[in-house]
């Protein structure tokens, strides 16, 4: 592929960034959606979440909230996928040659392994003169060179994938071909419970987390690669990726823990709660 000007590079990321903007409208409005069934009434005035479990216009909302959660699972998940494809278009970020491996690149998830590779060896001037794609570098041998600390954090960071990332480009997969209630393993005739409770695991909370997760992340590869410390005015020793690191970690930490750890049912009680006690008074 021809090498990409200064002004096609900026044109790709805008390319990239609206279709960004136009999927988080999305994103928000289908979680608002969600978020109102909670507080839906029936021709009783009574908060529908509220009745006995087995009340058939409980059990027609849940349906329609399940729809509409995994409706937004497959939006975080396209935008997660586009927001990599905006960071190849980042000013001053990547070679085009560089650019163009990545998105070579079949999978999702090992786009981003090796996009976090590249951008920490072009940070930390690892990159060799022969092999652009740093293909040759093993990051655990640099700590006599960058110091424990920098090499740790860049394993913490491709744990993040490993852990939270790819994961979620599984669902992506069964969310996005339809295995909305029960899922199949990739030949699609053997049924997986394991696929399926997690599918089932996901709903607004948990996709909410993993939006959160991937905005932290990507500012961080952003911050790695673009920025030099001398250019940093909060702090000439460190970059932005450094002094921001632990911010990010705490962030996307308590994010992960709502993700493993959510509680949907205490959320929906904590929504009833303030209907009710904004029904009574106003009766009052």
């Amino acid at each position: 592929m021809k090498k990409m000007t200064s002004l096609e590079i900026e044109t790709y990321f805008n390319y990239h960034n609206a279709n960004m903007r136009l999927l988080k409208i999305g994103f928000d409005e289908i979680r608002n959606q969600i978020k109102g069934l909670y507080k839906r009434k029936n021709g009783n005035n009574d908060l529908i979440y509220s009745l006995p479990i087995n009340n058939p216009e409980l059990v027609s909302l849940r349906k329609l909230e399940t729809s509409l959660s995994r409706v937004l699972s497959g939006i975080q998940v396209s935008w997660a996928e586009e927001s990599i494809k905006r960071l190849y278009y980042e000013k001053d970020l990547l070679s085009n040659s560089q650019r163009n491996y990545l998105l070579s690149r079949p999978a999702l998830d090992q786009r981003w392994y090796k996009t976090l590779k590249i951008v920490f060896c072009i940070a930390y001037d690892l990159v060799p003169a022969n092999d652009e794609f740093c293909d040759t570098v093993n990051i655990n041998h640099e700590k006599n060179n960058l110091g424990d600390e920098l090499v740790h954090q860049y394993f913490n960071l491709k744990k993040v994938i490993t852990d939270y990332l790819a994961p979620n480009f599984t669902l992506r997969n069964k969310v996005q071909h339809g295995e909305w209630e029960y899922a199949f393993k990739s030949n699609l005739k053997d049924f997986s419970q394991n696929l399926t409770d997690k599918v089932r695991h996901e709903n607004f909370i948990t996709s909410t987390s993993r939006f959160t997760i991937v905005n932290a992340f990507y500012q961080m590869i952003v911050d790695m690669g673009r920025f030099k410390s001398n250019s940093f005015k909060k702090d000439s020793m460190t970059t932005p990726f450094e002094y921001f690191y632990k911010d990010y970690i705490r962030k996307i930490t308590f994010e992960v823990g709502k993700v493993t750890n959510q509680n949907l049912s205490s959320y929906i009680s904590e929504i009833i709660q303030k209907e009710i006690r904004g029904m009574n008074y106003r009766a009052n």
